[in-house]
């Protein structure tokens, strides 16, 4: 069955959030995708670093590098070899009028603008010290629709410190758009594409239709966020494992892993 294997990175397929992991997790979730590499199921890591970063963490806990990648919140997509697609940016329109946003925004106290790394031309990022309320959330969606009304506020929790990172990307832009463009163009079904992740900003995509595990791992907030913004056609399995090992437990009940060739091979071993 051709499906596509998407998974956010930071406390989903690296174990990096003060969660304690399994032993053999790592070797348990390079194992998984170098095997689905191998059968020819694309695999695709969804995040909100840049690619440079993205990169970096991969390399820190010896994944290999994937067939897709979805970086800055799904406003920027490569190849594995850093290539970006050049038609999703087209579709992205002209760069954020940062200036524009940073005056319209300017007033709010304790909002700042994060480490210039973590900009881009489609995307821009900031700290608050605290969880964002949703009265703070109303009062930034007012102020981007008085600037520009095609534009989308991404909130999630920096786990560890506690507090807000806030995005401003362009409304066709996200990990749920970037997503679905993706499948459209691999002839993927949104329900036979897999996605996991542990954070705030992975429950747009979660809730989209697609395959959807949250690890077990995820925030409590997490978690009571995706059940107030569930949908009559979303689907989410909460995995008990944490990390990686809730990825595959995820697979496991879409029953997407074993591929059929490992599981006959299993049978084949248990039978003798």
């Amino acid at each position: 069955m051709k499906f596509l294997f998407a998974s956010d990175l930071d406390g989903t397929l690296l174990p990096n959030t003060g969660a304690p992991k399994a032993p053999g997790c790592l070797d348990r979730t390079r194992y998984l995708l170098q095997h689905l590499q191998d059968a020819g199921i694309p695999v695709c890591y969804v995040t909100g670093r840049h690619l440079a970063l993205g990169r970096e963490g991969v390399q820190a806990f010896g994944l290999p590098n994937p067939d897709i990648w979805v970086c800055n919140v799904g406003t920027e997509i490569h190849d594995g070899a850093g290539t970006p697609d050049m038609e999703w940016q087209t579709r992205l329109g002209a760069p954020l009028d940062s200036q524009a946003l940073l005056g319209a925004l300017a007033d709010i106290a304790e909002l700042s603008p994060q480490e210039k790394a973590k900009q881009g031309p489609h995307k821009l990022s900031f700290y608050y010290p605290r969880p964002a309320c949703p009265d703070l959330q109303r009062d930034i969606v007012r102020r981007l629709a008085d600037t520009d009304k095609r534009l989308q506020l991404i909130v999630s929790t920096e786990e560890g410190s506690g507090r807000a990172l806030l995005d401003i990307v362009p409304g066709r832009a996200g990990k749920r758009n970037a997503v679905a463009y993706l499948a459209r163009r691999l002839g993927v079904r949104t329900g036979d594409v897999f996605f996991a992740g542990d954070s705030g900003n992975d429950l747009d995509l979660l809730i989209s239709g697609v395959r959807g595990t949250l690890v077990g791992n995820t925030p409590e907030d997490v978690v009571s966020q995706w059940l107030r913004g569930q949908t009559s056609g979303s689907r989410c399995y909460f995995a008990r494992a944490a990390y990686g090992d809730g990825v595959i437990e995820g697979l496991r009940h879409y029953r997407l892993w074993p591929l059929p060739e490992q599981a006959q091979q299993a049978a084949r071993r248990q039978a003798h």
